[in-house]
């Protein structure tokens, strides 16, 4: 199967992660539930592990870089998003979101002086433009009252955190397997997660003794964060750091699909408009036969 079917694969299941997590949001304990989700993700991914043979000694060097990823890409990125949508709407948070290729394309520019060729700037804007139209409907007025409170502050820094996990993880897969260096990440981000379980141990112990929650935070768990995350962080190895995030902006879209789909809504002519300009973008960025040189100039 080749990285880009599998990162569709991913998208496909993060839109719908929204709707599975509103069975869990009736706890009021985002940060429990996140963890319950990379507990699972973590002892699946320790299982692919073992069964490919795939677990060595880590270097030393790679510790700071492991804790950087389980702090923003585990605990931050999901955390802070949860969090975010008790103060904000879905429809302000998912348009954020779309901030992460433009981020990760200002990291990678910051960090490894690689500039990105005109193609590659213009399917960046052209996704995130098509995102907006997708969970904005296309109203120009609903953009307008896009207001940047404390939700909107957290989403910002939700996007920022998954975008600087993006760029952090590159290196470390030139000394690691893919497969082991997930593990290690998403155990990690468990370890920064385990003490929100104490904040309100009676709610914990009531998630985790919650037959129905259970189920839905290992679904979350293999897919969405296992392969997910697996998947996604194959793409950044194939299609470089800008090819791969670009594929976040297909969540929105995929998640209203998924309400279409599940719960019968309408879809208007503006989902496909905006779809069309996020895979437009896509194809710019990711071209049939792309070489990860090509998405940076010689400069």
């Amino acid at each position: 199967m080749s990285v880009q079917i599998k990162l569709l694969l991913a998208t496909v299941f993060w839109g719908a992660t929204p709707t599975i997590g509103r069975f869990l949001a009736e706890y009021q304990a985002a940060f429990v539930a996140v963890f319950g989700r990379f507990l699972f993700a973590g002892i699946i991914l320790s299982l692919f592990c073992s069964t490919e043979k795939a677990w060595q000694k880590i270097p030393r060097s790679l510790w700071l870089r492991f804790l950087l990823l389980g702090l923003f890409g585990i605990c931050l990125h999901n955390g802070l998003l949860f969090k975010a949508l008790e103060h904000t709407t879905a429809t302000n948070a998912s348009v954020l979101i779309g901030l992460i290729a433009p981020q990760v394309v200002i990291l990678d520019l910051l960090i490894y002086r690689s500039v990105p060729k005109v193609a590659v700037v213009g399917g960046v804007l052209l996704g995130f433009v098509g995102a907006a139209i997708v969970v904005t409907d296309g109203s120009w007025e609903t953009l307008k009252t896009l207001t940047v409170g404390l939700g909107e502050t957290l989403v910002f820094f939700s996007a920022l955190a998954w975008a600087i996990y993006t760029v952090v993880i590159r290196p470390v897969f030139e000394q690691l397997p893919t497969l082991l260096a997930t593990t290690v990440a998403t155990w990690v981000g468990v370890g920064f997660l385990f003490p929100f379980l104490f904040e309100q141990p009676m709610v914990s112990l009531a998630m985790f003794t919650d037959w129905t929650a259970l189920g839905l935070m290992f679904v979350l768990g293999f897919i969405g964060s296992a392969l997910g995350f697996l998947w996604y962080n194959q793409a950044v190895i194939e299609l470089g750091t800008v090819g791969a995030a670009l594929y976040i902006n297909l969540v929105p879209l995929c998640g209203i699909l998924w309400a279409a789909l599940l719960l019968g809504e309408d879809l208007t002519l503006s989902v496909f408009l905006g779809g069309g300009m996020v895979l437009a973008g896509l194809m710019l960025v990711n071209p049939p036969r792309r070489k990860r040189s090509d998405l940076v100039s010689d400069s």
